[in-house]
């Protein structure tokens, strides 16, 4: 039952109004909303089903834990089933992802969360001097790009390699870095947590080095799904989280998830 529905079935009953009055506190129901996101480390972490943690768990915990009679659960999905179930209503919302004109018509989002870098990973035995983008990514468009599938980092830089070569995607990041590793690909365009996580994982901290300068940087943001009804909770959401930016908590989850330090 989604989250308008259960409401109006309240309000339908015409006892909602003398219940809440004469319930105490601690009686009322609490409401499970249900968010989903793809396995994607650090992010979430667990291979299937219920995740085991992750840093965008860790934001929803958070928040849902300063909003009053709800909480929620996270189920780790393929990215696309993920987004049709939140256009259906399915699903109450998915983990901070990036604003688009297409995710607007059946999400409404909340107030950044946090700034999620993009950059480009190459092979340091390959490329020891390191290597310059150039302006417009001259110097670097010609290599094979790859990048994981519907991923969205920046439309300039992907139109600027697939004027040479066709993009490679893959479904995970790991992946991708072996691509790398074994002169299958070029370069690969990945978020940076995404890219530490693994590189610090597998110890190839002295074989995959990242282009200081970042290709993008933008704030992700929860989606709440409108035809589940937890559009209703967005004004409780961005509360929380200027309430969790204020205090320092989510500077605390990003930093316990930091691997270069």
């Amino acid at each position: 039952m989604t989250v308008r529905s259960r409401l109006l079935k309240m309000c339908q009953s015409g006892l909602a109004m003398a219940w809440v009055l004469a319930a105490p506190a601690q009686a009322l129901e609490e409401t499970v909303l249900r968010f989903c996101y793809d396995p994607y480390p650090p992010y979430t972490l667990g291979d299937g089903g219920i995740p085991s943690g992750g840093l965008k768990v860790q934001l929803l915990e958070a928040v849902t834990g300063r909003i009053e009679g709800v909480s929620a659960v996270v189920v780790l999905l393929p990215w696309q089933r993920c987004q049709a179930q939140a256009q259906t209503g399915e699903t109450d919302g998915i983990l901070p992802l990036f604003k688009s004109a297409a995710r607007e018509s059946y999400l409404a989002f909340t107030e950044g969360t946090f700034l999620q870098t993009n950059s480009l990973w190459y092979n340091m035995r390959r490329y020891p001097g390191g290597l310059m983008p150039g302006e417009g990514y001259s110097e670097v468009s010609q290599l094979r790009l790859g990048m994981v599938n519907a991923s969205i980092i920046d439309e300039e830089m992907e139109a600027a390699f697939e004027r040479h070569n066709p993009i490679v995607r893959t479904g995970d990041a790991a992946s991708l870095m072996q691509m790398l590793l074994f002169g299958q690909l070029d370069l690969i365009a990945l978020d940076d947590a995404v890219g530490w996580h693994q590189v610090v994982r597998h110890g190839w901290q002295d074989r995959i080095g990242r282009i200081a300068s970042p290709v993008s940087s933008r704030y992700s943001h929860f989606g709440l799904s409108k035809a589940s009804g937890a559009d209703a909770y967005l004004d409780a959401f961005n509360r929380a989280i200027s309430e969790l930016r204020a205090d320092g908590s989510i500077t605390e989850i990003l930093r316990s998830f930091d691997f270069t330090q």
